[in-house]
């Protein structure tokens, strides 16, 4: 048996030379062993349904190393949080600079066409304060949007959580919890607010019928567009913040 606390990452060879990173996951929810790509941490991640079944898992991407090595090759470039780079918030593009004084973040748009987020601190601090305030925004935006959606479902979520989700872009718990991943505050706010829609259509319906459709349809009657723009384009975001 695969010793997964000691061998948690494995990397494979693909036809091209290419040394394929890919993490053994255990998930008992599983019914088989599965790969997937995680385009925030660019690894594949080979899913087991127990530990006993974890060598078949590294097997199952063994066979597929060609396609993993491929999509991950596909992926945009990272964008890091630094002083200089380019980043959009809520559709955007935004340049980051750094600032010595000061405590809040701040939006100038007096300084060219670009809009700039002023970062203060210490510039060790630049990624972590940059990403801090991505996330604070997207708070904002969903509480805003998940009060409107929920209003029009007479539906009431138990909480709202931010975080940093790297294969859904948001979930609905069977307790009524929702969670968003904070990237999709740098998309243009349509994406933001559909993923809402769909996580509050959830404390209706908690499946993907027919009916759970038609209570997203209530929310966002055109959230088949923006269904095909996350999976088009939605793959950029994962690059934000590498």
């Amino acid at each position: 048996m695969l010793a997964l606390e000691s061998h948690p990452r494995v990397f494979l060879l693909a036809k091209s030379g290419t040394s394929v990173p890919v993490r053994v996951h255990i998930d008992k929810r599983a019914k088989r062993v599965s790969v997937r790509i995680d385009p925030t941490a660019r690894e594949a991640i080979a899913t087991a349904p127990s530990p006993r079944y974890a060598l078949d898992a590294i097997g199952f991407a063994t066979e597929r190393v060609d396609w993993i090595a491929e999509r991950l090759g596909a992926l945009p470039p990272p964008v890091a949080f630094k002083p200089g780079a380019y980043i959009p918030l809520r559709g955007v593009i935004h340049r980051l600079r750094h600032v010595e004084t000061g405590r809040t973040v701040k939006v100038d748009r007096n300084l060219g066409p670009t809009p700039v987020l002023l970062i203060p601190g210490p510039k060790e601090n630049f990624a972590d304060k940059t990403r801090a305030f991505l996330r604070a925004a997207a708070r904002i935006d969903f509480a805003e949007r998940v009060a409107v959606h929920a209003e029009t479902l007479k539906v009431k979520p138990r909480s709202i959580a931010i975080k940093d989700m790297r294969s859904r872009w948001g979930s609905c718990s069977s307790e009524g919890r929702l969670n968003f991943t904070w990237r999709l505050v740098c998309a243009p706010p349509f994406a933001l607010d559909y993923v809402a829609a769909h996580e509050v259509a959830h404390l209706k319906e908690m499946n993907h019928s027919t009916r759970f459709w038609r209570q997203v349809e209530k929310c966002y009657p055109n959230w088949q567009e923006v269904r095909t723009w996350l999976h088009e384009r939605g793959g950029v975001l994962h690059s934000i913040g590498d």
